[in-house]
């Protein structure tokens, strides 16, 4: 299921989510997003090194070729837009840095244009980023049919009308971007953005390249550490997505749930909290009121009961947002459902929901049946009432997605060089016993653990956290045992 895009998937689409940069700035932030046009690099031919030209003022830009499907080298391509931030500190260069920022859907170029990586590290790294197949500058998708369609009305499971009618709203989606997009969906995988990587890495002439991977992202970082072991020198995986997990695992939405405790907790303890000193209250009673009648919004559609779920699920994935959310909260109690509405704007805006999708169906198993579906929708509704909604949705989008599912495989980690591991205990999309997990299972690796709130840590300012990855990822010194910020 996905639960917003900060950067976020795994099972639930809520990791799926990303909203713009792992360190999740705060919401009201006017700063302009870097541009997503095209610029006007040559394509390089299949196979030829890449060529770069400046671009968006002190990057360099280059578009790469890659074939649709790999089992076909000689049918049609794909170019895959690529950025390169140089190192700062050349003569003392230690390779390149790749990164990808999650989703799916996300754009690897606005993270590095954003300045995400540390300055300590891209001293002594080529960053570069790239936009995944399917996402900006690489064959963005866009489906006739926007992916915020059945959130218009009410998803809640339990409810048969309710049920029905965001089948047939997710139906109409599907059946939409299946007719525009027939011959590219079977190739959106995380397979495929492995194999991409590589082309990468080949046409910037490396033998091995670093990686930094965020949520989403440590499910790339993890199939091309399978695929490619040897081609890796170093791997950083925060906010790990499981990608053992069924697609309709209810984890993610109870790592939501939990989250929305800690923010209520936190308004308990404050005086100035907007949301007052039970915001989970407030937030009910803002429920009932959309489920009545969805609350009117001046110059677009009201708020509904789905685009509220949304709404209050965005600005979780950082503790710095919370004050935004306790704010949207008693405007809405008070009538007003616009702060609402516009987080719930912000959650489609962040990365490519038509590709979350897309890469989701493909790369997870998925229920096949609407009824198994309602079922698995209804029991996660016991766990995390005030997410199901989600758990519907995505759960509906795969089961009748048009391309067969192709499920990712457990890592073995053989033959990887080792990796580092970060988990955030309190991470609302991606919970910490993943990163936990994959830890153990990945010979030779360390885990980093932050005690704290928020989806994903490194390059958001915790000293403690970016010392120890800078130090690893430029002299590959792991932490120790148990090491904990």
């Amino acid at each position: 299921m996905k639960l917003a895009v900060a950067l976020l998937t795994g099972g639930l689409a809520l990791a799926g989510c990303t909203g713009g940069s792992p360190s999740a700035p705060p919401l009201s932030s006017s700063a302009p997003a870097p541009s997503s046009a095209a610029p006007a690099a040559p394509a390089t031919p299949l196979g030829a090194p890449a060529q770069f030209v400046p671009c968006d003022q002190r990057f360099e830009c280059a578009q790469i070729t890659v074939p649709v499907d790999d089992t076909v080298p000689a049918g049609p391509t794909i170019t895959i837009g690529i950025v390169r931030q140089p190192a700062a500190d050349q003569a003392n260069k230690l390779g390149v840095l790749l990164v990808n920022p999650g989703g799916p859907g996300g754009s690897g170029i606005e993270t590095v244009e954003s300045g995400q990586v540390p300055a300590a590290v891209a001293a002594r790294f080529d960053v570069i980023g790239f936009d995944p197949r399917g996402v900006g500058r690489s064959a963005g998708l866009a489906c006739p049919v926007g992916p915020d369609t059945p959130y218009y009305g009410d998803p809640d499971p339990g409810d048969p009308a309710d049920e029905a009618a965001t089948a047939q709203a997710v139906e109409r989606y599907d059946q939409a971007c299946g007719d525009a997009y027939r011959q590219l969906l079977p190739h959106l995988g995380t397979r495929d953005v492995a194999r991409d990587m590589d082309a990468i890495r080949a046409a910037l002439g490396q033998p091995q390249i670093s990686y930094l991977g965020y949520s989403y992202g440590t499910s790339i970082g993890q199939v091309y550490g399978e695929m490619f072991p040897q081609r890796v020198r170093a791997m950083v995986l925060d906010g790990v997505v499981d990608v053992t997990l069924p697609g309709l695992d209810p984890s993610q939405a109870e790592s939501f749930e939990n989250s929305l405790r800690q923010f209520s907790a936190d308004c308990a303890r404050r005086p100035d909290c907007e949301a007052g000193p039970d915001a989970i209250a407030m937030l009910d009673r803002v429920r009932a009121k959309v489920e009545a009648a969805p609350l009117p919004v001046p110059g677009t559609t009201p708020l509904s009961p789905g685009l509220l779920e949304l709404g209050v699920v965005l600005p979780l994935y950082s503790k710095g947002n919370w004050p935004t959310l306790a704010k949207a909260l008693q405007a809405a109690d008070s009538g007003d459902g616009g702060p609402l509405r516009r987080l719930a704007d912000r959650y489609f805006q962040g990365s490519n929901s038509d590709t979350y999708n897309a890469v989701t169906c493909l790369d997870n198993s998925w229920p096949r049946q609407l009824e198994d579906v309602y079922a698995q929708a209804r029991a996660a509704e016991l766990r995390a009432p005030h997410f199901s909604g989600n758990v519907l949705v995505s759960g509906l989008t795969c089961a009748r997605w048009p391309v067969p599912q192709d499920p990712l495989t457990p890592p073995t980690g053989a033959g990887l060089p080792p990796t580092l591991v970060l988990g955030t205990t309190n991470d609302p999309a991606t919970p910490y016993a993943n990163s936990v997990n994959l830890a153990r299972r990945l010979p030779g690796s360390a885990l980093l653990t932050y005690r704290g709130d928020g989806h994903t840590v490194y390059g958001s300012g915790v000293a403690c956290v970016d010392d120890q990855v800078n130090r690893y990822l430029t002299n590959l010194t792991l932490p120790g045992p148990g090491a904990v910020c």
